[in-house]
C-alpha cells in the first residue's frame, strides 16, 4: 500500500475514480503504553496504523478480515477497542446487506473480538448482539463504543440506534447498555433522542472537568461530527451555543481519545468524487486530528496538535511582495489599508507540505481579511481564508466558483475578540487546515498546484505580526 505516512494519513495515494473500498475511514483510535492505535474501516475490513506523534505512521496491519457475502460481517463497520483486566476487546459492527428485510436475520448487528497484544484478534463466535426491538427499530444497530463509566461504577456501551416508533428520518438516538464484567449487557436508557436526525452514527463520550460530552456524527445534512453538554452522564443533553460542530462539513466520523494529559478527536477529511472541485463529497479520506480544547463557559474549541505545529522546524523565506493596494513593512509588522475593496500582498511560495503562521489584528470597521492560498500573481487561480468579521464566520473560497454555484463553501461561525485573531494554515497537497484561534476549517482544492502565500484586506486596515513560514 502506497499512501500518506505524514499528518494526513491514508493508505491510499488519491486518484480519480477511486473506488469507495479503497478509501479509509472512521478511526477508532486507542491509546495504550505511549502509542496511539489508530484502527480504520478500509476494503471493507479492519486495519490498524500506530503513531507516537500524529506526524509519523508505521506501516498498517489488517487486524480484522471481513467473511463472506452469507456471514453476518460480510462488511465490518465501525466500533471501538478498550482493555480489561489484560484483555483487548474490539466491539464492531457486523453488516450483511443481503439480511435487509429478512425477520429472522438483521442487517446490522454488534460483534466482538478478542486479543492479548493488540496485534493478533480472534473473533469471539459466542457475542452476537441483535438489534433490542424491546426498545428500538431494527435496521440501525451499530458504531458500538464501550468505555468505563466513573460516574456509574460500570461499563457503557452506546450504540446508534432508532426510536422503535420514530420519525421518517427524524428517529435517530443514543442507546446505552451497560455491564459489570464486560460479558452480560443489559438495557440502561435512551441516552439521546432530539428527534432531528437520521442516526447519530460513531458515538464517543467522556468528561473533562465537571463536564460531560457527547460525541456524534450525523450524514443527513452535511458530512458532520457534533457534540452535546451535560454536567452529568444522565443528561440533559445541551446543544452548544453558536457552534456545535469541531470543524466544518467534510470532518466525519470523529471519536475522542486521551494520552492522560491531552485530548484529540480523531476522524477523517473527506474526499470529493474524482478527485474533482466539482465532484460530491463521499465517505472516507484522510486522517485529520484536532487537539481539544475547553473554553471557559465549557464549550470546546480545538487547535493544531502541538506535535503536528513542531514538526515545521525549518524557516522559509518571508518576502514582502504589494500586488494590489498598499503595504507597507514597519519593523516586524506588515501593514495594509485598503479603503476602496480588494487588495493583497504576496509573502512567499508555498511548498508541497508547510505551515503558515500570522496574528492579523484590525481596524474598527474592517469589512474582512485572511490568507490568499496557492495563489498566482496574476490571480487566475487562489484560494482564500477568510476572515468575515462583520458577519462572524470563517470560509474558504476558490476562483473556480463562477458562473453558478457548484463549489459551495466551506465555513463556520466565530466570535472574533479585540480586533485580532491568531491564524494557522496546514497545506499538504490538497488540502488546506486553518485555525483561526480555536475554530478549525479544513478544505480542499484539486484544480490548483502549489502557489503563493500572501495576506488580503477588504475595506478596511490590517496589521500582521509574527509571521512564520516554514516546511518539515
Amino acid at each position: 500500500m502506497k499512501g500518506n505516512y505524514n499528518i494526513f494519513y491514508t493508505p491510499e495515494e488519491q486518484y480519480p475514480g477511486m473506488p469507495h473500498g479503497e478509501m479509509c475511514g472512521d478511526f477508532m483510535p486507542f491509546f495504550w503504553k505511549g502509542t496511539f492505535y489508530l484502527f480504520y474501516l478500509y476494503k471493507y475490513c479492519v486495519y490498524v496504523v500506530e503513531t507516537k506523534d500524529f506526524v509519523s505512521f508505521e506501516a498498517p496491519s489488517l487486524v480484522l478480515q471481513n467473511g463472506s457475502p452469507e456471514d453476518q460481517d460480510w462488511h465490518i463497520g465501525t466500533g471501538s477497542v478498550f482493555e480489561h483486566d489484560g484483555l483487548f476487546y474490539f466491539h464492531y459492527t457486523g453488516f450483511c446487506e443481503g439480511n435487509a428485510g429478512d425477520d429472522e436475520r438483521n442487517e446490522q448487528v454488534i460483534m466482538r473480538a478478542v486479543s492479548r497484544d493488540l496485534k493478533t484478534w480472534e473473533k469471539d463466535k459466542s457475542f452476537f448482539f441483535r438489534p433490542d426491538t424491546r426498545f428500538y427499530g431494527n435496521l440501525h444497530w451499530r458504531d458500538p463504543h464501550v468505555f468505563w463509566n466513573e460516574e456509574l461504577q460500570k461499563f457503557c456501551m452506546l450504540i446508534t440506534a432508532e426510536e422503535r416508533d420514530g420519525i421518517l428520518l427524524h428517529s435517530g438516538c443514543t442507546a446505552v447498555y451497560v455491564s459489570e464484567d464486560v460479558r452480560s449487557w443489559e438495557h440502561y436508557k435512551t441516552l439521546y433522542a432530539p428527534r432531528t436526525y437520521i442516526t447519530h452514527e460513531c458515538h464517543d463520550c467522556f468528561q473533562i472537568g465537571d463536564k460531560w460530552y457527547l460525541t456524534f456524527s450525523n450524514y443527513s445534512r452535511w458530512w458532520e461530527t457534533r457534540y452535546r453538554i451535560a454536567d452529568q452522564f444522565d443528561g440533559p443533553w445541551r446543544v452548544p451555543a453558536v457552534d456545535d460542530m469541531f470543524d466544518g462539513r467534510e470532518f466525519y466520523a470523529a471519536k475522542s481519545v486521551t494520552d492522560g494529559k491531552k485530548r484529540y478527536m480523531v476522524g477523517w477529511e473527506s474526499i470529493r468524487e474524482n478527485c474533482s472541485d466539482r465532484g460530491r463529497h463521499v465517505w472516507g479520506g484522510n486522517l485529520l486530528v484536532h487537539e481539544l480544547v475547553q473554553r471557559e463557559d465549557g464549550r470546546l474549541g480545538v487547535k493544531l496538535p502541538d506535535t503536528i505545529e513542531q514538526s515545521f522546524e525549518k524557516m522559509l523565506p518571508i518576502e514582502m511582495i504589494p500586488r494590489r493596494g498598499a503595504f507597507l513593512k514597519d519593523e516586524d509588522r506588515l501593514i495594509g489599508e485598503v479603503p476602496d475593496g480588494f487588495g493583497w500582498c504576496e509573502l512567499g511560495k508555498l511548498k508541497d507540505t508547510c505551515m503558515f503562521h500570522t496574528i492579523i489584528s484590525w481596524e474598527e470597521g474592517t469589512d474582512t481579511a485572511g490568507l490568499m492560498i496557492h495563489t498566482a500573481p496574476d490571480m487566475k487561480k487562489w484560494c482564500q481564508l477568510r476572515l468575515e468579521i462583520g458577519r462572524g464566520r470563517i470560509l474558504m473560497d476558490r476562483y473556480n466558483r463562477v458562473d453558478g454555484d457548484q463549489l459551495y463553501q466551506d465555513e463556520r461561525p466565530i466570535t472574533f475578540k479585540n480586533n485580532s485573531a491568531e491564524v494557522r494554515l496546514v497545506v499538504s497537497g490538497n488540502i488546506m487546515l486553518a485555525y483561526v484561534d480555536d475554530v478549525a476549517l479544513v478544505s480542499r482544492c484539486y484544480e490548483i498546484g502549489t502557489g503563493d502565500i500572501g495576506i488580503f484586506v477588504e475595506y478596511g486596515k490590517v496589521c500582521c505580526t509574527q509571521i512564520q513560514l516554514m516546511e518539515q
